[in-house]
């Protein structure tokens, strides 16, 4: 399925006029396409600061290049550039998607907006764009707030629902801190990321939900295992397709919402959408290899 784009349109700001976005991708070859990067440049990450202002225009500076080990930047300091150009908002049924062009990019960029804080790149087929165990393809608000807002709805969540695989794995790195105060993990003050591989597996007869394996920075020696379901339809969103892990545990449950088979996004307990910052967000991404 593919997200339907209706020719409305609406202008875009926040309180103060702009909406600041940061992130760190990947580094493939579309978005270096799309970013007018040479196909050839070695990219394993690029570090995104965007700014929609309130006249429809934006401007978007990059870093990227290769990862300096055990540091959050690049070697030699990485490669810059900056775009300025327009954006439009069109509807697709009740998510806006966010549409950038620039005579500096190659094709034009576009992004759903899940809520006020966090936004998803899209292909050009207006999937979700995969990431993967590193980065994801999630934008967050820089000066986010902690308001509750309604779950998005998404039309290729409930490709999930149909899925035939015995077995999924999904990996990703998070922010650290927040998660951990949530759900009163034990952390260093100084953990700043926490690293995922979640296995979920079928019953081979009825590929309904059995058992999950998760492997998490801070219980490297053990893995945690539970049972796991897909719940259709909450409070804020009747169409939401949501995982958790544990569910008939609720001070160990860890719910997920479905963006598509590819995608997962990390709820708070009140099921609004986790916030990431400007160096991992709260995604994981199918493995396409296992």
């Amino acid at each position: 399925m593919i997200l339907g784009l209706s020719s409305s349109f609406s202008c875009a700001s926040d309180q103060n006029g702009k909406i600041l976005l940061v992130a760190c991708t990947p580094g493939d070859d579309l978005i270096k396409s799309q970013l007018s990067i040479p196909n050839e440049t070695k990219i394993d990450f690029i570090k995104w600061d965007l700014t929609f202002n309130n006249q429809n225009t934006f401007v978007l500076n990059i870093v990227y290049g290769e990862s300096q080990p055990n540091t959050l930047g690049f070697k030699q300091g990485g490669q810059k550039k900056s775009y300025q150009g327009e954006y439009r908002i069109s509807k697709d049924n009740s998510n806006e998607i966010y549409h950038l062009k620039s005579s500096s990019l190659q094709t034009e960029i576009s992004m759903i907006k899940l809520n006020a804080n966090v936004f998803h790149l899209l292909t050009p087929q207006k999937q979700l764009m995969v990431g993967n165990g590193g980065w994801s393809y999630t934008l967050n608000n820089k000066t986010h707030n902690k308001n509750i807002y309604p779950l998005p709805t998404l039309a290729n969540s409930t490709a999930i629902l149909s899925d035939t695989s015995l077995q999924i794995i999904y990996d990703g790195r998070t922010p650290c801190q927040d998660f951990a105060e949530e759900n009163n993990l034990t952390v260093s003050q100084s953990c700043f990321k926490l690293k995922w591989k979640l296995i979920l597996n079928r019953d081979p007869k009825t590929l309904q939900p059995t058992t999950y394996a998760l492997k998490r920075t801070n219980s490297r020696e053990t893995d945690i295992k539970g049972n796991w379901t897909i719940i259709k339809g909450l409070e804020s969103n009747q169409n939401a397709i949501v995982l958790q892990l544990d569910p008939d545990k609720p001070n160990q449950t860890i719910s997920l919402l479905v963006g598509d088979e590819n995608v997962l996004f990390f709820l708070h307990k009140d099921k609004n959408l986790f916030v990431g910052n400007d160096n991992f967000s709260f995604t994981l991404n199918k493995r396409q290899n296992k």
